[in-house]
């Protein structure tokens, strides 16, 4: 069995992965390695990060390099995986067969789900934002003369601003009225990006926070931001994080402030200081690929040393990552109401649970029970715009990051509960199922609701599922959306003659 003879392995790093600027279809490349037991050949690895054919899924293939040496075709046994921080195996596949050329590659288009590595399972997949992927190579014929470990580390450089805006008089602030702040870069004081704050109307004659960012420089086409209120004790409190990505640089982004207006006004001894809104903003701007490097290889040990290494492998592989019986366990302190010291209440039931794991999971709840609001005196928080459904799936996706049997009423639910308490991993999932369940029935209901959220993606790919099927959205449902939202409605129809 190849299994059994001895292999060269490659393990590859990549740290800041979240930074990694790619689109589908393109890949990120390991540093080039040499096999020097079957004829010298070449060899890299190829990540499709958002996907080769589909954007759902991490594409993983072996190449053999365009230089490499050896035969015009050279046949090997090959095994690529996914690693956790404790050696163990968190996705692979059986053992391929292939004859590669030079200039070829062999792999799995769909190796893992987007969503498990970036999302659901981030904690075992990316432990501080590190991807560890491993190929192993074996002979077809016969046995290479030396087991060879090779070691490689790709950095994904981060770039970071950080900045306190201060938008005074913010309670005359009117609707629609824009106040602008530009980032500008230090090496030529050239515009980064300019964010612009706005006032719109929202459900009961709330008035929502929106922030619209617009990108100058065509070089920064990833980034993140942490957003945080400055009380009146210079204390930050965390109120979004949100992710961005600028396939088109033309296009402006626009997300949604924790707080409504009114909620600031409600609490301005809190929260404006002399009228003054004083915002916390960090940024992180992704700088592509800085260093790409084989850092360290290893040669046979003593046969007693590679037996004893072979079998802490083989314990490693079946070990569970903490992470998921963390999960299990966390998940029966939930069922079995164990110490829990909050109650979520609807108007028709109520929900134990613990604030350590909720403020970990939203940055609402963690801003609810560490700050001078009444949820964190009373230990009870009041949701009654939620159904009893809508909590518990909820719960359970905070506790155990998982989401079971969605359908697209639950999806939808579940999107604006994420989005009101900034679960922003669920959010994405809720998301990513909306997206992928689109039919002409529902585009118009789907067009509203991430307007309304302000979830710049989410519109973005439903107006492109709009314009592509105009002649088969439902014309009732069309109608509805012009007298409830004609702006809206111009806006994607203007989008078909840009």
């Amino acid at each position: 069995m190849a299994s059994e003879k001895k292999c060269f392995t490659f393990t590859w790093e990549l740290e800041n992965i979240n930074y990694c600027v790619l689109k589908k279809g393109t890949n990120i490349k390991s540093p080039a390695f040499v096999v020097d037991s079957i004829d010298e050949t070449k060899w890299y690895l190829g990540l499709y990060l958002r996907g080769r054919q589909d954007g759902n899924f991490i594409g993983f293939y072996l190449y053999r390099d365009a230089d490499s040496k050896g035969a015009i075709q050279v046949e090997v046994y090959y095994e690529l995986a996914f690693i956790a921080e404790d050696g163990s195996v968190l996705k692979s596949y059986d053992k391929s067969k292939f004859n590669f050329p030079k200039n070829h590659g062999s792999g799995f288009p769909e190796f893992v789900k987007r969503n498990d590595v970036f999302i659901s399972k981030r904690a075992a997949f990316l432990p501080r934002d590190t991807l560890t992927a491993r190929c192993r190579i074996w002979k077809s014929v016969g046995q290479m003369s030396e087991g060879v470990r090779c070691f490689a580390r790709t950095r994904i450089g981060v770039q970071k601003r950080t900045f306190l805006w201060n938008v005074k008089n913010f309670s005359t602030l009117e609707s629609e009225k824009k106040c602008s702040y530009k980032i500008k870069s230090i090496e030529t004081d050239a515009s980064l990006l300019s964010v612009d704050l706005s006032l719109t109307g929202g459900f009961s004659s709330e008035e929502i926070i929106r922030f619209e960012l617009s990108l100058q420089d065509k070089t920064k086409t990833f980034f993140t931001v942490q957003l945080y209120l400055l009380n009146a004790s210079g204390n930050r409190v965390q109120c979004n994080h949100e992710e961005f990505w600028f396939d088109d640089v033309s296009k402006s982004k626009e997300f949604k402030f924790f707080f409504t207006k009114s909620k600031l006004i409600e609490m301005k001894s809190l929260y404006l200081p002399d009228d003054i809104l004083s915002l916390h903003w960090e940024w992180a701007f992704s700088k592509g690929v800085i260093s790409n490097e084989i850092e360290d290889v290893q040669y046979s040990c003593a046969s007693s040393d590679c037996k004893s290494s072979n079998n802490e492998n083989l314990i490693n592989q079946k070990m569970m990552p903490l992470s998921y019986s963390l999960n299990d366990n966390l998940k029966s302190l939930y069922d079995e109401n164990f110490l829990c010291d909050v109650k979520l209440k609807t108007s028709t039931s109520i929900f134990p649970a613990h604030k350590i794991i909720l403020s970990a999971s939203s940055s609402v709840f963690k801003a609810m029970f560490s700050n001078d609001m009444k949820e964190n005196g009373s230990n009870c928080v009041d949701i009654e715009d939620l159904s009893d459904d809508t909590i518990n799936r909820m719960l359970l996706f905070m506790y155990t990051t998982r989401v079971e049997d969605l359908t697209w009423e639950r999806a939808s639910h579940l999107y604006a509960a994420s989005d009101k308490y900034a679960i922003l991993s669920l959010k994405d999932i809720c998301s990513s199922y909306l997206k992928n369940n689109l039919s002409p029935s529902k585009a118009c209901e789907v067009l509203l609701l991430s307007d309304f959220h302000a979830d710049s993606d989410l519109k973005c790919a439903v107006q492109d599922y709009i314009l592509k099927h105009g002649k088969q959205i439902n014309s009732d449902e069309w109608k509805l959306l012009m007298e409830t939202n004609a702006k809206l409605a111009a806006e994607t129809v203007c989008l078909q003659f840009k």
